[in-house]
């Protein structure tokens, strides 16, 4: 039986800031970092995972901020 490395005690499975700032600005590069890593590297995954999310709602609150901005002039 081979024994499996617990996620969060391998060093390799961390996303680089680059990547995060990359699936937080680009939701779908994310969303391909995602499943691209779900399977090998789970805390890497995770954390491109919620960037392209927080992405996600930053840019609804900001076209919701536009909208209503635009409307009132």
């Amino acid at each position: 039986m081979s024994e499996q490395l617990n996620p969060k005690e391998n060093p390799n499975d961390q996303l680089s800031t680059g990547l995060q700032v990359l699936s937080f600005c680009i939701p779908l590069a994310g969303a391909i970092i995602y499943f691209s890593n779900k399977s090998d590297s789970p805390n890497k995954a995770k954390k491109a995972c919620h960037a392209a999310l927080w992405g996600i709602g930053l840019g609804i609150v900001l076209q919701i901020i536009a909208t209503v901005a635009g409307a009132g002039s």
